[in-house]
């Protein structure tokens, strides 16, 4: 009888920081066969880490139909995952901790299927009907993330910076936006007060099947 040999997982080890640049390389790099992140470097909560990795976990399932097997959260980032509705809808994630639902306390953030949403969201015009969007406040700031598998040809990504521009105008926030494709990120950090100023791009090595990645963390300065 022929032996199955399971390959040798990959081990990532995430950090709790939120440079958007360190995030990048690491939640968009190469996909491996088998996955263990290690989060027991990420001491507090991290929406940008969970939205990153729930991200990830949709290319891995969507190309090699590979879980991602995320293990060592702290109780600080297992309480914002019980705070956020909807997470256990995510694909391909394999979470090797209890994470009991939280009765009595309303939901922090929440996860939806773009393919089962029904309520407006800023921006979902851009992206296709599966996919995600995560968004949500911690600690005085906002997020939100999208992500679907597009084609290069159905993007409109000057349409989309244009738009961010005018939400940034509308919000008067201070933050960062970052835009990502399998072929170029683009990073701009957003002031009051100011027209969105120039774009930090990166071209990138594709690694991945077409997709579009948004991420906005801001504050709103005047409500």
């Amino acid at each position: 009888m022929a032996k199955t040999i399971l390959s040798k997982p990959s081990i990532f080890e995430p950090y709790g920081h939120s440079d958007l640049y360190a995030l990048d390389n690491l939640y968009f790099s190469p996909l491996r066969e088998r996955e263990v992140w290690d989060f027991s470097r990420v001491r507090e909560f991290s929406a940008l880490n969970l939205g990153f990795i729930f991200a990830r976990a949709e290319l891995a399932w969507k190309k090699l139909h590979a879980e991602l097997e995320i293990k060592n959260l702290n109780p600080s980032f297992k309480k914002g995952i019980c705070l956020s509705e909807g997470w256990e809808e995510a694909p391909g994630l394999k979470i090797d901790s209890f994470l009991p639902k939280v009765f009595g306390t309303e939901a922090t953030f929440q996860y939806s299927r773009l393919e089962n949403l029904s309520e407006k969201i800023p921006f979902r015009e851009f992206f296709s009907s599966e996919g995600f969007v995560f968004n949500g406040n911690w600690k005085e700031k906002n997020y939100l993330i999208l992500f679907s598998k597009l084609h290069s040809e159905e993007r409109n990504l000057p349409s989309v910076i244009k738009k961010i521009s005018h939400f940034h105008t509308e919000q008067k926030s201070e933050g960062n936006f970052f835009l990502r494709t399998e072929k170029q990120s683009y990073l701009n950090f957003l002031k009051p007060k100011e027209s969105l100023g120039p774009l930090f791009l990166q071209e990138k090595k594709i690694d991945q099947d077409p997709f579009l990645f948004l991420s906005l963390e801001y504050s709103d300065i005047i409500k």
